[in-house]
């Protein structure tokens, strides 16, 4: 006998599957209105950028661009982080980063079991060697041997974190010879990627000592903003790594590796470019570099060997 009532076993059940369903999808809604989301960013990696010049057009036109070109070879899309200060730049690090892109002094303060080189800037031939750190010094004010400590009242250091500049009081030779310095009263420049703010303030008469990196004294001479007549040059450190990208050991060792194969091409086959590598081929000449090397530990620990890490104070 056939029950066509509609109220047999399978349509009370089909009726009380309904029902709970409906109050399932209240409760989740509910759950959504008033429970907290997932984290931002859950999910994506950071790529983290030290700049204090705090210039916008750079992220947009240098760095977004680069960081769209290390999309290609992560597994997971990074989201680009700028910070300006030290204070910020170990907050984010607290946080956890993916990669790093910043300047070698800096670069020494990073934990070395927790961070890994990867690749290290580049510039066009002949430029193409690692810079180092230059005195530049008006002839008439006389070349002195340490004008940062005899004279800080008319010297300017490039910036504060790079060992172009700050190699020559990191140097573990020259602290264990005579401690530490610390050469707080030099003017600073706003730029670890850029020394021209410094040069232009020292040859428009505001300083008459300029310590500062060897690629940016050259270009001021090449293009006659600095004469020969009136201004000379030293040598001031070895030749120094200069801006470095690092990744954490967290990130798969497969992905680092391509990662750094990615950037130690960018720029070397221009037939067989993608999109993405053309547009940061391009835009990293904003930054004066033709493309990145690979860097590897037992070269950065060199570098380690030869220059302290917990120096400067001046970022903070």
């Amino acid at each position: 006998m056939n029950d066509d009532s509609g109220v047999g076993p399978l349509g009370v059940g089909g009726r009380s599957f309904t029902v709970m369903a409906g109050i399932l999808v209240l409760i989740l809604a509910l759950g959504a209105i008033l429970l907290p989301g997932p984290m931002p960013g859950r999910g994506r990696g950071v790529f983290l950028v030290f700049d204090s010049s705090g210039d916008q057009d750079r992220v947009v036109d240098v760095l977004e661009p680069l960081t769209q070109f290390l999309n290609d070879f992560t597994r997971r899309p990074l989201d680009l982080v700028v910070v300006r200060s030290m204070d910020l730049f170990r907050e984010k690090l607290a946080d956890g980063v993916d990669f790093i892109f910043c300047p070698d002094g800096m670069a020494l303060t990073l934990d070395s079991g927790t961070f890994v080189p990867v690749a290290v800037a580049r510039r066009a031939a002949p430029r193409n060697l690692r810079p180092r750190g230059v005195l530049v010094y008006r002839k008439s004010a006389g070349l002195v041997e340490a004008p940062w400590l005899s004279r800080p009242e008319a010297t300017v250091c490039g910036d504060s974190v790079s060992l172009t500049v700050t190699g020559r009081w990191r140097r573990r030779d020259a602290e264990v010879a005579q401690g530490p310095v610390s050469p707080y009263t030099c003017a600073w420049g706003p730029d670890p990627y850029d020394h021209a703010p410094a040069l232009h303030a020292t040859r428009l008469g505001c300083f008459d000592y300029a310590l500062v990196r060897q690629w940016d004294a050259e270009r001021f001479f090449a293009e006659g903003l600095l004469s020969p007549l009136e201004w000379g040059i030293e040598l001031m450190t070895v030749p120094v790594p200069d801006i470095v990208v690092f990744a954490s050991r967290s990130v798969p060792g497969k992905t680092r590796l391509a990662v750094g194969n990615g950037l130690a091409t960018l720029g070397r086959s221009q037939g067989n470019q993608s999109p993405a590598a053309l547009l940061a081929h391009r835009a990293i000449g904003g930054l004066g570099l033709a493309g990145f090397n690979l860097l590897v530990d037992p070269d950065f620990e060199f570098v380690r060997r030869n220059f302290a890490g917990n120096w400067p104070p001046l970022g903070d």
